[in-house]
């Protein structure tokens, strides 16, 4: 598994057990590029029970009370479903081999060790937050926070704090038990980057509405930017969260990669 895979992850237990605890449904609408790929219009829909985040041909929906993550692939027609025990158990495996690989590394001579972290972006050096200007987007005051981690990774994100959301229909408890799951994965070496970044982004404070990240990374870099053009409060359709007729379920890739059969 990818840095930026278990770093997303992580960054999602830790978005959900912080999520404001107010009102109504809301839609956010966004226009999202990655790289030198096409504009797209994403949309994200939050309810008491269920998020569900649109990329066009990519769909993730989480439900809070099953705490199962579904994954739509619009492209291939088909879906697949992971509870957060079975997340979790994954992270542990993944966790194992990382105490495996660390030992490894240690080995190494010193020389080999800080270029490998060098090119996993765990020795990109300090990390830093610092607060910029204020501006409205979609009708919300946000504020500019730029999040540094040496030359390897930039963040500026527009974050309010004046947008409201449901309260989710959740023991929120075990969302932060998965994130401290990923803990032994932060003491290695090669994933130290990873680990300071999610430290630092605790410090900033409300939803994205705007971001432009530059990840720099095995010599090629990658800019994401995303911004919101539309917020809506108000009932959600349960018809948004429903996986489209015809698609096949299949096995989820993380089962896969964890030697599930």
């Amino acid at each position: 598994m990818t840095s930026s895979k278990i770093a997303g992850i992580a960054a999602l237990s830790l978005a959900v057990a912080a999520m404001p605890t107010l009102a109504e449904d809301v839609t956010i609408v966004s226009r999202e590029k990655v790289g030198n790929g096409p504009e797209k219009v994403t949309s994200q829909y939050f309810t008491k029970e269920r998020v569900r985040h649109n990329r066009g041909d990519q769909d993730t929906i989480f439900e809070y009370g099953a705490g199962k993550m579904i994954h739509i692939d619009h492209k291939k027609k088909q879906y697949s479903e992971m509870t957060l025990a079975e997340m979790e158990a994954q992270m542990q495996r993944v966790a194992a081999e990382m105490e495996k690989m660390n030992a490894q590394f240690q080995n190494m001579p010193p020389a080999i060790r800080e270029k490998m972290e060098k090119m996993m972006g765990g020795g990109s050096g300090a990390v830093t937050v610092t607060k910029g200007a204020t501006r409205k987007i979609a009708g919300y005051e946000a504020q500019l926070y730029t999040l540094a981690m040496g030359a390897n990774m930039k963040m500026e994100t527009w974050n309010t704090t004046a947008l409201q959301f449901p309260v989710p229909e959740a023991d929120l408890k075990k969302f932060a038990s998965f994130a401290n799951a990923l803990g032994p994965m932060a003491n290695n070496p090669m994933f130290k980057g990873v680990s300071k970044l999610t430290d630092e982004m605790k410090k900033i404070q409300g939803f994205a509405l705007a971001s432009t990240t530059e990840v720099k990374m095995m010599g090629k870099s990658t800019i994401t930017t995303s911004e919101a053009t539309e917020v809506k409060p108000g009932p959600v359709p349960a018809s948004i969260f429903a996986i489209p007729a015809g698609y096949k379920k299949v096995e989820s890739p993380m089962a896969r990669m964890g030697g599930k059969r």
